[in-house]
């Protein structure tokens, strides 16, 4: 064979190869568009969806009454849903909403950077065009204590009192370095590869069921996983500045301040007894938050407003009965 048959064969093999993976990307987006509608006919918002700034915002709200409680839920895929078991009941003494940020489960993406700024003041809007006025008690898992910790800072006069479910704290990522435990930040430079990936359904779904979750909570979650983590993705890239953002309100008032905490952090975190204090320590400096503050620590799993819904339940019942 002759180096220009060579050449021509190679070059017809190449354009073939780069054929077949853009038809393969097409055939992936289709599918992945029809996944996506068929979850969604399956599961449909259980709320109401409110417009702000030209993009939608999933919020369920229940009971009346006021103050109004509000769910933040932690820097995860999980939404409304991870307050199914609390919402209902705390419906029955007062008006109750939690929501989507924007991005995860049934809410549209929203404008970037996703950092805790945007999303407190997302937050405030929403509630705003959805006619729910404050004052708001915040009850917050995780890194939505963040969240709420930045809303209070920014809207003091509508905050009735926080409940902080095992908080994310300002000093933690630092803290962890102490022990070798390094934040894992992702570069924002590969977003358009996770985003491309998001829409070819990756992550993929049903993975394992680590925290034991019902499955009416589990299987939606899963459904639409590939949308919800291209905006676990972005808010994950900001964490750094949020916990920044967030340790600019070192004291936010006299509000009650109720914090629930676990011994240990995370499941995937090291469990050795100097994190465990740590996380302690890090819990016990948020009581510095309000001058009427107490922590409450237990045993407990990472996820106890589903899996120990009462101990949240006691917890913003107690707030609530304090102002009667």
């Amino acid at each position: 064979m002759t180096i220009r048959k060579l050449l021509f064969w190679s070059g017809r093999i190449i354009i073939g190869l780069v054929a077949l993976f853009l038809g393969l990307i097409v055939i992936g987006l289709v599918r992945e568009a029809v996944t996506r509608n068929k979850y969604l006919a399956e599961y449909p918002p259980p709320g109401e969806m409110v417009t702000i700034d030209g993009h939608d915002i999933h919020l369920l709200c229940v009971g009346e009454g006021s103050p109004t409680v509000v769910f933040e839920s932690d820097l995860d895929q999980y939404g409304v849903l991870s307050w199914s078991f609390i919402q209902d009941e705390i419906g029955k003494s007062t008006r109750a909403c939690s929501y989507d940020r924007a991005g995860i489960m049934w809410s549209e993406p929203g404008p970037r950077p996703r950092d805790g700024k945007t999303i407190a003041t997302e937050l405030k809007a929403v509630l705003d065009a959805a006619g729910e006025p404050g004052p708001y008690l915040l009850v917050a898992h995780g890194f939505g204590g963040i969240y709420s910790r930045i809303f209070a800072g920014l809207y003091p006069d509508d905050v009735y009192g926080m409940v902080l479910l095992e908080s994310s704290h300002p000093e933690m990522f630092a803290r962890f370095e102490e022990y070798g435990i390094s934040p894992e930040i992702p570069d924002k430079n590969i977003r358009p590869l996770i985003l491309l990936l998001s829409h070819l359904g990756s992550p993929g779904r049903y993975k394992g069921n680590i925290y034991n979750l019902p499955l009416d909570i589990y299987d939606p979650v899963q459904a639409f996983l590939p949308e919800s983590s291209m905006a676990w993705f972005d808010e994950k890239v900001e964490s750094p500045d949020t916990l920044a953002q967030a340790g600019m309100y070192e004291y936010l008032g006299d509000f009650p301040l109720v914090l629930i905490a676990s011994s240990s952090p995370s499941p995937s975190m090291d469990q050795s007894l100097e994190i465990q204090d740590t996380w302690i320590e890090l819990q016990q400096d948020l009581l510095t938050l309000s001058d009427n503050s107490e922590l409450r620590a237990y045993e407990m799993g990472h996820y106890p407003q589903l899996q120990e819904p009462e101990l949240m339940i006691e917890a913003i019942l107690d707030i609530l009965s304090e102002g009667n």
